[in-house]
């Protein structure tokens, strides 16, 4: 039998710029989720930053932020769970070039040795952080193997980011790799949206999220960690639809039991593994 995982979704709001304080939290919620035993604890997009790129110290806070990468290994390593910090958004400098690129990018750390098994930089930029961060446009996506403390099972995990959860091409190429297991830290509002949204129906952040999230473990029969900072954060299954969600602008903490004998189930029915791996298959 395939393991049952524990998964740990922590739904904040970060305070602005406030990198130190944002991270003590985040400690204080990993801790918790580690003392509840769960295998697996996710945070939300810009949970050390939040989103103020107008303010003219976001780039330092960016850079600050950078800095507690290892902070998130050390944690890991010594509660004995698997780490996924959000994200962190990252000053790059090419040398001899005056342009500082931001890039948002999320990792996994194993809970084992604090090693980083896996790191996906945002390909798919929302509006407003065009111009502001430069996309990965060169990396295909991929997956990776994560061991499970206790267990001989390994499974196979891919990380996005957000607006990465609207192209279905993003992860059907990490099922193609083999995950079974998504994971999206995201920063998508629920309620600060376009008022034409709002005027057609108050709900429309909130069907889009609740339906793209599902449809994604249906049409790809894999698990869905969804870490929202503003809402409707979830873990979705094929044939169970959503584990339960947290609801827009809460805080708190959603775990999530993901029985993986379950995507076996769905892959038994539905065959979209079988058909993507054949040679006959493609787009």
């Amino acid at each position: 039998m395939a393991p049952t995982l524990r998964i740990a979704l922590v739904q904040f709001q970060a305070k602005p710029l406030c990198v130190s304080e944002n991270f003590e939290r985040a400690a204080s919620e990993i801790r918790s989720a580690a003392a509840q035993g769960n295998h697996i604890v996710v945070l939300p997009e810009y949970h050390l930053t939040s989103w103020a790129p107008e303010d003219p110290t976001f780039t330092d806070a960016c850079a600050a932020s950078a800095t507690y990468l290892h902070q998130y290994q050390e944690l890991a390593r010594v509660l004995n769970i698997h780490i996924v910090p959000g994200t962190i958004v990252e000053p790059n400098v090419k040398p001899g070039d005056p342009v500082v690129e931001l890039h948002n990018i999320t990792y996994f750390i194993s809970g084992t040795t604090g090693e980083i098994l896996g790191t996906y930089r945002k390909k798919n930029l929302w509006h407003v952080e065009r111009g502001i961060l430069t996309a990965d446009k060169k990396s295909p996506h991929k997956a990776f193997d994560v061991p499970f403390p206790g267990s001989s099972h390994v499974v196979r995990v891919g990380l996005l980011i957000c607006w990465d959860l609207a192209f279905p091409e993003a992860l059907r190429q990490l099922v193609a790799d083999g995950a079974k297991l998504v994971i999206i830290p995201a920063y998508w509002h629920i309620n600060k949206v376009n008022p034409k949204l709002l005027a057609l129906s108050p709900d429309s952040e909130a069907v889009f999220l609740d339906s793209a999230t599902v449809a994604r473990a249906y049409e790809n029969t894999c698990a869905v960690a969804f870490c929202n900072a503003w809402g409707h954060s979830q873990v979705t299954m094929p044939v169970l639809g959503s584990l339960g969600k947290l609801g827009a602008e809460k805080e708190g903490c959603i775990i999530s039991e993901v029985d993986l004998d379950t995507l076996e189930v769905a892959e038994s029915h539905y065959k979209v593994r079988e058909d993507i791996g054949s040679k006959e298959w493609h787009y």
